[in-house]
């Protein structure tokens, strides 16, 4: 996964480790209980387009752990991109808030900021 020599990480293993809140939130947001699919999403499938959780779950699925580690820069970017939408829509706070949500969205913003140009 993250490739770590010393104290320099990759900008590839930082994306990855930057993922594990969105992930975690994500995964607690959504109730599998009564998912015939086994929360694997399915655009093709009614009852994915018009589940409640059929974003979330739509994230979850195409970045589990598994496909984190082979993913390019451009496809974490877009999973950091999605996630920031998702836990802004799903967790609005303050402007200034000082939860852990509100300081994961400061984190992102900055890492956009300073390395996805």
């Amino acid at each position: 996964m993250a490739t770590q020599t010393g104290k320099t990480r990759t900008i590839t293993g930082f994306l990855a480790d930057l993922l594990e809140y969105p992930r975690w939130m994500i995964e607690r947001d959504v109730d599998f209980t009564n998912c015939k699919y086994e929360g694997h999403y399915n655009a093709f499938i009614a009852d994915c387009k018009y589940c409640r959780f059929g974003t979330a779950c739509q994230w979850l699925d195409k970045n589990r752990t598994p496909s984190i580690d082979g993913a390019s820069i451009e496809e974490l970017s877009d999973a950091l991109e999605a996630a920031v939408k998702y836990l802004r829509a799903a967790h609005p706070h303050e402007r200034h808030c000082g939860c852990k949500t509100c300081r994961w969205l400061r984190e992102a913003r900055h890492f956009k900021r300073s390395h996805l140009k």
